[in-house]
C-alpha cells in the first residue's frame, strides 16, 4: 500500500495541485475522484484523506477569497464608519467651535457696545462737570465783584452818616450856644421889677424859642446813627453770606474736580478694554 502511495504521490503530488490557479479547479475535482478511487481500490485511508484534502483545498481557497473579501469589505466599512464618525465628530466639533465663536463674538460685541455706552456716558458726565465748575467760577467772580461793590457802597454810606452826624453835632452845639447866649441877653434886658418868675418858667421860654430846631437836628442825628448801625449789620450779613457762598462753592468745585479725575480714569480703563 505504501509503495502504491509513493507511486501515486509522484504522479499526483498534492503540493503541485495546490499551486495551481483557480482556472484548474476542474482538474482538482478529477484528481480528487482518481485519488478516491485509488483509495477505495487499495483500501488506503491516507489516500482517502489526501483525496479529501485535494478536493477541500479548492473550496478552502474560494472560501478564503470570499472570507478575505468579506474581511476587506468589513474593514472598509469599519474604516468608512470610522471616517464618517470622524467627519461627524469633526463637523460637530467645528459646529460647536463655530457656535462658541459666535457666542464669543456676540459677547464681545455686547461688551464693546457696553464700553462705548460707558465711555459716552463718562464723557458727557465729565463735560457736564467741567461746565458746572466753569459756571461756579463765573458765579464766584460775579459774587466777588458784587461784594466789592456792596462794600464800597457800605463804606460810603457809613462815611456819609458819620459825617452827617459830625456836622449836625457841630451845628447843634453852635445853636445851643447861640440860644443860650440869646436867652441870657433877653433875660437881662427884660428883667421885671417885681418878684422873679416861678421856677421853670425861664427854661420854658428858652425851649420855646429853640426847641423846634434843636429837636429836629437831634432827630436827624438819631436817624443817621440808626442808618449807620443798619448799614453795619447789613454789611456783616452780606460779608458772612459771601464767605459762606465762597466756601460752599470751593468745596463743590473740589468735589467735582475729584469726580472728573475718577471718571477720567474709568474712561481710560474702558478705552483700554
Amino acid at each position: 500500500g505504501d509503495d502504491a502511495h509513493d507511486l501515486f504521490t509522484k504522479t499526483f503530488n498534492p503540493a503541485l495541485l495546490q499551486r495551481e490557479s483557480a482556472a484548474l479547479s476542474q482538474h482538482r475535482e478529477e484528481a480528487s475522484r482518481v485519488l478516491s478511487a485509488a483509495a477505495a481500490k487499495m483500501h488506503s485511508p491516507r489516500l482517502a484523506t489526501l483525496a479529501y484534502q485535494v478536493k477541500l483545498d479548492a473550496f478552502t481557497r474560494v472560501k478564503k477569497a470570499i472570507d478575505d473579501m468579506i474581511a476587506q469589505l468589513t474593514a472598509e466599512k469599519e474604516a468608512e464608519i470610522k471616517h464618517k464618525d470622524f467627519c461627524t465628530g469633526e463637523f460637530n466639533t467645528n459646529q460647536l467651535q463655530t457656535e462658541k465663536k459666535e457666542r464669543e463674538k456676540e459677547d464681545l460685541t455686547a461688551k464693546i457696545e457696553d464700553l462705548e455706552g460707558t465711555i459716552k456716558a463718562l464723557t458727557e458726565a465729565i463735560d457736564g462737570l467741567k461746565a458746572e465748575i466753569a459756571e461756579m467760577q463765573v458765579q464766584l467772580k460775579r459774587a466777588g465783584e458784587d461784594r466789592e461793590k456792596q462794600n464800597k457802597e457800605f463804606q460810603m454810606t457809613v462815611a456819609d452818616q458819620r459825617e452827617t452826624q459830625k456836622l449836625l453835632q457841630a451845628a447843634l452845639k453852635v445853636l445851643k450856644d447861640f440860644y443860650d447866649k440869646q436867652g441870657a441877653f433877653v433875660q437881662k434886658r427884660q428883667e421885671p421889677a417885681g418878684p422873679p418868675p416861678p421856677a421853670g418858667f425861664e427854661a420854658y421860654k428858652k425851649s420855646g424859642a429853640s426847641g423846634g430846631v434843636m429837636s429836629l437836628l437831634q432827630q436827624i442825628i438819631s436817624d443817621a446813627k440808626a442808618m449807620e448801625a443798619e448799614a453795619i449789620r447789613s454789611e456783616e450779613d452780606a460779608q458772612k453770606a459771601y464767605e459762606d457762598f465762597v466756601k460752599e462753592t470751593n468745596a463743590s468745585v473740589e468735589a467735582k474736580s475729584k469726580d472728573i479725575v475718577n471718571k477720567s480714569e474709568e474712561k481710560a480703563v474702558a478705552e483700554g478694554d
